[in-house]
């Protein structure tokens, strides 16, 4: 026995040096980059790239602004509606195809169901301190800026006094061919300004009473605002982005956020899942979490952005005074989102 025992202390000493190496090699594994080192592996990959739903004309000033602050970083960036977007995503990604590195766009349960498989990288950008806890989901997704539905129309073109005040008054006969909006099978928010409308205030069949008030669609709300400010349409319902910098512009638009309610799409961004340039994302997405990256998000988007200290709007109020918002995920699911489409495509015989 004593044989035996002494035979077998070499081989378990053998054992733990190789377990300690083997501890050794894995802490050594998963210790944390420290955040200058992400920033230099980040110049090295030299180059982010962005997929987002963001204000058409101030997404490349945007980046021009980090291109400033890191030049070592180049930036390509593809836009699209946050339907589309989510689509277009999903779509790569199930295919193995990983060609972004940092998503911003309004969710919805597609989003939320994606990064639980995968879509996301679980990471805490340095900036989040400054921002209100709640907005981080699960580590992986933050929310970074905040749309509203609002009317819109041409001073030029109504009259004063005759200006719709609430959602209602988009219905009446007197706009019929002047009348503009975003088509639901588009964007998000106007799927859930949709569902507000026939759910909350009761609207009732609010496609077909466009189809009957003869509703031009334009796309994305940056076509909205300008076929408004040609005088295409004289009235619109518009997701409000580019509103704040067109009135900086002086463009003669009159705006209302109705008194009876409003919703509100949570414009939320995430860093992909085997991103091609992993340590770039990271930065890029801290960036726009800094109070220079916030500031610059909200002049050249039109977004009240999430930091505690950023400023607020130049022309538009901030979301805390307006009246009655909802957030518009609490009026969709899967399914209803789905009829929705679907109805709005029938009655207007969009396949």
């Amino acid at each position: 026995m004593r044989k035996l025992l002494r035979s077998l202390r070499l081989p378990l000493r053998c054992l733990g040096l190789v377990l300690g190496a083997g501890c050794l090699l894995y802490t050594g594994a998963v210790q944390a980059q420290s955040w200058d080192e992400i920033v230099a592996a980040a110049k090295k990959e030299g180059k982010v790239v962005f997929y987002n739903n963001l204000q058409p004309n101030g997404v490349e000033p945007l980046l021009q602004k980090f291109r400033e602050r890191y030049p070592e970083i180049q930036t390509e960036q593809i836009r699209l509606g946050s339907n589309p977007l989510i689509e277009r995503f999903s779509t790569e990604f199930n295919a193995g195809r990983h060609l972004v590195d940092v998503v911003i766009t309004f969710p919805d349960e597609r989003v939320f169901e994606g990064i639980k498989k995968g879509w996301a990288t679980k990471w805490t950008p340095p900036e989040f301190s400054a921002f209100d806890p709640a907005l981080n989901r699960d580590d992986m997704l933050y929310t970074l800026l905040n749309a509203r539905e609002a009317i819109i129309w041409n001073k030029n073109l109504v009259p004063p006094g005759e200006e719709p005040k609430e959602w209602a008054d988009l219905f009446d006969p007197k706009w019929k061919g002047k009348l503009g909006m975003n088509p639901p099978w588009r964007s998000l928010s106007i799927q859930q300004i949709v569902a507000f409308w026939e759910d909350r205030l009761k609207l009732g069949d609010t496609a077909q009473k466009m189809k009957d008030l003869d509703v031009r669609f334009f796309e994305g709300s940056g076509g909205v605002i300008q076929a408004v400010i040609r005088g295409d349409v004289a009235v619109a319902e518009i997701n409000d982005p580019p509103l704040n910098p067109l009135l900086a512009d002086g463009a003669p638009i009159g705006f209302v956020y109705p008194e009876s309610g409003t919703t509100l799409s949570a414009s939320t961004a995430f860093v992909a899942g085997n991103a091609p340039h992993p340590n770039a994302a990271k930065v890029f997405m801290n960036w726009l979490m800094t109070l220079e990256g916030q500031t610059y998000l909200q002049e050249y988007c039109g977004l009240p952005v999430t930091r505690k200290d950023a400023p607020p709007m130049s022309h538009v109020p901030s979301t805390a005074k307006l009246s009655n918002v909802v957030d518009g995920l609490e009026l969709l699911t899967p399914e209803s989102q789905r009829k929705q489409v679907d109805h709005w495509r029938t009655v207007f015989g969009v396949k």
